[in-house]
């Protein structure tokens, strides 16, 4: 029986497997929301207990299904980190309920979606730029200040995976 209990315990650590999810986004028109020249995503979710951890635009970071993050976009990409072990409830918890961050910076007062996802995947920022026409020219001040974009983190993940 012992030997039943740790095979299962061992198989269900194997199955435990981190995912990130990366959305697509489209506007009225039908037309790809772009962050950055030549990006795809414009929205990300890394999984929880089943679920999709994100930072939305309204609501702040929140726990949803599936069905609800695909209410925001289209799932365009995942990428599982069988490496990484599962996001723990209390990393979950320093994040849970704070606000989405519209400028965008790295610190913890408020979150964005790739800001979430890099910190709890330890991905370092880099230099951001916020030269595409999508954004609004107040955001230019932040061109060269540290963060990551989604097209930044599935970068930086695929290149992993090779």
């Amino acid at each position: 029986m012992k030997l039943f209990i740790l095979t299962f315990f061992f198989a269900l650590s194997l199955q435990a497997k981190v995912t990130v999810a990366f959305l697509e986004l489209r506007n009225y028109y039908g037309d790809l929301i772009q962050l950055e020249q030549g990006g795809r995503f414009a929205h990300m979710a890394i999984s929880y207990k089943g679920q999709w951890l994100h930072a939305h635009p309204l609501k702040g970071v929140e726990v949803v299904s599936e069905e609800k993050l695909k209410k925001i976009g289209q799932i365009k990409e995942t990428i599982e980190l069988p490496e990484v072990e599962e996001i723990s409830e209390q990393q979950a918890a320093q994040y849970l309920g704070k606000p989405f961050d519209n400028n965008y910076s790295w610190t913890d007062d408020a979150i964005y979606c790739a800001e979430l996802v890099g910190k709890l995947l330890n991905i370092r920022p880099t230099p951001m730029s916020f030269d595409a026409s999508f954004w609004p020219d107040q955001y230019k001040a932040l061109n060269g200040k540290l963060g990551l974009s989604p097209d930044d983190i599935f970068q930086i993940l695929s290149n992993r995976a090779k």
